[in-house]
Parts: C-alpha cells; structure tokens; sequence
C-alpha cells in the first residue's frame, strides 16, 4: 500500500493538474512527455513505458493513465488496470499487466512528490485503492514506499554504471572471473562438454523464426509449470499468452521483445523471452530442454 512521504507535496485537482485517461486517449504530447521521462536512468523499465501499456490494454486489460500536470506540461504518469469483477467495479486497480509485471511505479519529473493517499482522493471515487508489489526503491523520492522490502538482481555489463558499453562482455567476464572463478570455469567446461558430446552451440540474440520459437518456450514453460505443481501459472491464461506474442511484435526503443535462442545443430535446447528498455534487458520468461539438464544449458545462454 502506499504511504504519506515527509517532503513537500504536490496537491492535486481532477480536471485541472490531474486527468484520469484511457490508454488510447491520451494525447501525441503526453505520450512524448512520458517516453522521454522513461529515459532517466533508474527509470529504465520496459514494464513502466507507454508502449507495454498500450500492449496490455490491447490483449484485454482495462488499463487508465493518471496523468499529472505541471501548469499546462505533463510531469507524471501512473499507469493502472482495473481489477476483474466486483472490486474493480469499486474503484480498486493493479499493476499494468497484473502477475506478469515485475516493476511498478510512477514515471515522472524529479521534482514531483506526491502524497498518494491524497492523489487517491483527487480521484473522486475513480480510483479508491491500488493493490501492488514490485514498487522499486527508487519509486520513494515521488513519495511511493512499500510495507516490505526485497532484494532484486542487476547485472552491470560495464566497468561503472553511466560509462560505454564498448567491450562491456570482456570486462564482465574479466570481472566475473575475479568474484567468482568457480561459476566461470563451470559453465565453460559445461558448455565444451555440450559441445563435444552432442554439437556445435548456436546463439541467436534475435531469433530468425520467431513465432515457432515462441511457440516452443510456451509449450515448454507449461510442461516445467506442470512438473512442479504450478496449474495456476501465468502462461495457462490465453491472454497472457497473447501479450507475450504481441510484445514479440514490439520494436520500440522503449519496450522490445527479446526472444534470445540456444541450439546444438537443429534441436532447441534453450530460449528466453526478455524486455528491452534502452541499454537495459529484464530476464523475464528462460526456460531450457530438461533432456539437455546435466549441461545447464540456461546458464550457458
């Protein structure tokens, strides 16, 4: 749930600094507006941009846009969905894309800070509560704090955060090695053994037959989902499965599906299904081909 924040807030009035808009309404100017604010570093999120929204709400989510203004400039976006059923029908939202969402929050100017429970009330009943998690840390300078923290993995890929990322592969292995020599020498006898017992590797960053692939991690991820117990997973629901192929589709700067394979000759032996923020790639659906286990094949791609 949201909580008050201690610094100076910025109170709003419906119609006048704060519009509740539907994905599809809203306008060439506050599109741009949000796009650009999407570009602060640790905004970087494929799941926080205009275009996963807009996927969302065309694969059947009931998605609205609280959009904040500045005098007559946009500054903020909080992009919400209507729950299923009667709680929605009672003003409670969710995150954009609801279990399939691994980060949430607002994207907006630095100087904003907002008292949430009092945002809530500008709403006039539109919008009486939000159920969450995934709310990033750096989600608190707007005013957003959760009830519970915990830790999420990054992997810089570059010596230091903000410099190139020329020869960032040599430098992390370089760097990886010194951490952690162990996992390296490992995987890269794993992988020389998967060479040498069952063929050649082939990586595809892009893979060049997309819609079987994607067809091949589905399928895949519902057999491991079966193994281990998990009938109400995420990727049974055809809806969700139809987002994740529209966001195949997706090729914005902002939001691009990644689909990334690993092959010995012409079998598949493993894929991931990842988003693309810019510089930033969000490991989101992996999966690999239990006959090849004893190889770690994930790891190695």
């Amino acid at each position: 749930s949201f909580f008050p924040h201690d610094r100076t807030m910025t109170p709003f009035i419906l119609g006048k600094n704060l519009h509740i808009r539907r994905i599809d309404e809203l306008t060439a100017e506050e599109v741009a507006v949000w796009d650009q604010l999407l570009l602060t570093d640790d905004l970087r999120r494929a799941f926080m941009s205009y275009r996963y929204a807009r996927v969302v709400s065309e694969t059947g989510g009931d998605v609205v846009v609280l959009v904040l203004y500045d005098v007559h400039t946009p500054c903020g976006f909080l992009p919400l969905q209507r729950i299923a059923g009667l709680r929605g029908r009672v003003g409670i939202f969710e995150p954009v894309g609801d279990v399939m969402t691994d980060y949430f929050g607002i994207v907006a100017a630095n100087r904003l800070v907002i008292d949430s429970a009092n945002l809530l009330a500008a709403t006039c009943g539109r919008v009486n509560a939000v159920l969450f998690s995934h709310l990033d840390e750096t989600q608190a300078r707007f005013g957003l704090v959760g009830e519970e923290e915990r830790p999420g993995l990054r992997t810089w890929l570059c010596k230091s955060f903000g410099t190139s990322l020329d020869n960032h592969a040599s430098d992390y292995w370089v760097n990886l090695r010194k951490s952690d020599k162990k996992l390296v020498y490992d995987t890269e006898r794993r992988e020389k053994k998967l060479i040498n017992e069952i063929g050649p590797v082939t990586f595809e960053w892009t893979s060049q037959n997309p819609a079987r692939d994607m067809t091949w991690l589905i399928e895949s991820k519902q057999a491991q989902y079966t193994r281990t117990g998990k009938a109400q997973a995420s990727l049974f629901d055809s809806q969700k499965v139809a987002l994740l192929n529209r966001l195949l589709q997706s090729q914005e700067d902002n939001c691009q599906g990644v689909l990334s394979t690993l092959r010995c000759g012409e079998e598949t032996i493993a894929v991931h299904f990842g988003l693309r923020c810019h510089d930033m790639l969000h490991v989101w659906f992996p999966v690999y081909n239990p006959k090849y286990s004893s190889y770690s094949p994930g790891r190695i791609l």
